[in-house]
C-alpha cells in the first residue's frame, strides 16, 4: 500500500473540531484525523457487508 499523502481540505462543524482537539492530545491533527478516517471506513465497510448479507438472506 502506498504511503504517499495528498492534501485535502474539508469543512467541518466547529463542535466536531472541538471534539477532535480534545481527543487528539499531542498527536498531529492530520495524523489523528487520518486515523479516524481509517477507523470510520473500516466500520462502514463492515456495516455494509452485514447489510448486504441480510439482503441476500431475504431472497
Amino acid at each position: 500500500m502506498s504511503r504517499t499523502k495528498i492534501c485535502v481540505n474539508v469543512s467541518i462543524e466547529k463542535k466536531l473540531l472541538d471534539e477532535i482537539e480534545k481527543l487528539r492530545g499531542r498527536e498531529k491533527r492530520s495524523t489523528f484525523v487520518n486515523h479516524l478516517l481509517h477507523l470510520g471506513l473500516k466500520a462502514f465497510k463492515e456495516s455494509f457487508k452485514e447489510d448486504e448479507q441480510k439482503r441476500k438472506s431475504v431472497f
